[in-house]
């Protein structure tokens, strides 16, 4: 009996363990269960000096980016993204990756744009770049190269294969390979062989087959590297430039930045240079089979000081200046002062708006007739800079103007045409001018003939 008990003692003890075990193992499965099917702890938000940060970049790239300087843009828009990384950060990004030729890294951007989770609370912008990802992702497929490399010599489960020094796995060796438009350098190398490279030129959606023969090792010595090849029958542009760093295009499609060498077939080739400051230059280079052709730009003394004018600067003037009344009298002298604001739209065009207080006063012996004019104007002039140093500019003032007179006070609106007849400029980063100014005021006060000698400065940091 005392067995018995005990043998079913045994059994029900033995039971317990196993529901128990039973218990613990299936909280930890569902701790596993829900830990693997968790979505990952959401980033932190950023911090508001991060966003004014990431705001001023995307205006940074957005003004580059209008100008065609797509590698500084690109800067800018990545510098952005990495501090916010919403919708409306990463299509720019793409859009400046596809300009400067990178299609499989801008697709991928696109594609994690298009996939970026929706918020309830999100603002609208987010909704319609991840609407306008997805459209430009399926577009740039198509547009996208691939490569189909076979390996001649040694089985390509031993070969160790790469494009542009990234390594491609064994298993994935025979399917196309997706790149950039653009020269590319596969390399190849296996145990008992002779390392082997070629380059090939590939062209946006084309399928290239790249062929590369590995010799046995034999104890000799290794043959030399082969050279970059270039495209059958082709040649080679090398593009130069001695000063500024520019970004060029080949037949209308961008290759990169300077100094670059490219692979083009023969023949006749339009070659563009663009400079930050948004001069450019275009050439004509006639390729021979098997030759390089070189190619130098230089910058223009323009672009030089127009990389500095991009943008809005501020700045201030001072001048002398005099006036006659139009229905005549004595000539009226006195000073004026302002704040300039300037927008340097490309080389040639500058536009320039601020405000400008101005009083004169005509001095005559008797006081009957002596006057005080006080006007505050903003005028708004188109500047064409014909050259480095020298510009003129147009346009219209308007504003308040008033004549101080001791019965009655004329005052009113004023609005009238405005013209510089030539200015005179020094320096780059910080500019200064001496400029020559006419200009002819209507309004409700006395009209007026007036011109000024006046100096400017603007600071282009």
């Amino acid at each position: 009996m005392d067995s018995e008990r005990s043998v079913i003692s045994s059994r029900v003890t033995l039971v317990r363990f196993f529901r128990g075990f039973a218990r613990v193992s299936s909280v930890a499965a569902l701790f596993v269960t829900t830990a693997l099917l968790a979505p990952p702890l959401a980033l932190a938000e950023p911090s508001s000096a991060d966003k004014e940060t990431a705001r001023n970049l995307m205006k940074e790239g957005d003004a580059k980016f209008a100008t065609r300087d797509y590698a500084g843009a690109l800067k800018a828009y990545q510098a952005a993204h990495a501090i916010m990384q919403v919708p409306s950060t990463g299509l720019p990004l793409a859009k400046a990756q596809i300009e400067r030729g990178l299609l499989v890294e801008a697709r991928d951007t696109l594609l994690q744009v298009s996939r970026h989770p929706k918020d309830a609370n999100e603002p609208a912008a987010f909704a319609k770049a991840r609407e306008e990802a997805a459209e430009l992702a399926q577009k740039l497929t198509t547009r996208i190269p691939s490569l189909v490399i076979v390996v001649d010599g040694a089985s390509s489960d031993v070969a160790v294969v790469a494009v542009d020094g990234a390594s491609i796995p064994a298993a994935a060796l025979s399917a196309p390979r997706k790149v950039n438009p653009g020269s590319h350098t596969i390399t190849a190398s296996a145990s008992g062989f002779h390392p082997a490279s070629t380059t090939v030129n590939v062209k946006e959606g084309a399928s290239e087959k790249v062929t590369i023969k590995l010799v046995p090792a034999d104890g000799s010595k290794p043959p030399p590297a082969p050279a970059a090849q270039t495209i059958e029958g082709g040649g080679k542009i090398r593009i130069e430039s001695a000063a500024n760093e520019g970004n060029v295009f080949i037949d209308g499609r961008a290759v990169g930045a300077t100094p670059l060498e490219v692979p083009v077939t023969a023949g006749v080739h339009e070659v563009e240079i663009q400079y930050p400051g948004g001069s450019r230059e275009k050439r004509q280079a006639t390729v021979a089979a098997g030759k390089t052709e070189r190619v130098e730009f230089r910058p223009s003394p323009m672009d030089e000081v127009a990389r500095h004018r991009k943008g809005l600067h501020f700045g201030g003037s001072f001048s002398p200046a005099m006036a006659v009344y139009t229905e005549g009298g004595a000539v009226m002298f006195g000073a004026a002062a302002g704040f300039v604001m300037n927008i340097g739209i490309t080389p040639m065009f500058d536009f320039r708006t601020g405000g400008t207080l101005t009083v004169m006063h005509r001095f005559i012996e008797d006081p009957r007739y002596q006057v005080t004019q006080v006007s505050v104007v903003v005028p708004a002039m188109l500047r064409v800079n014909w050259s480095p140093w020298f510009s003129s500019a147009a346009g219209l003032s308007a504003g308040f103007v008033a004549d101080l007179q001791q019965d009655p006070v004329l005052f009113g609106a004023s609005v009238g045409p405005e013209w510089s007849l030539i200015s005179m400029c020094a320096g780059d980063r910080r500019q200064y001018e001496i400029s020559f100014n006419q200009g002819l005021r209507f309004g409700h006060a006395r009209n007026d003939f007036h011109q000024s000698v006046t100096f400017t400065y603007l600071s282009l940091d």
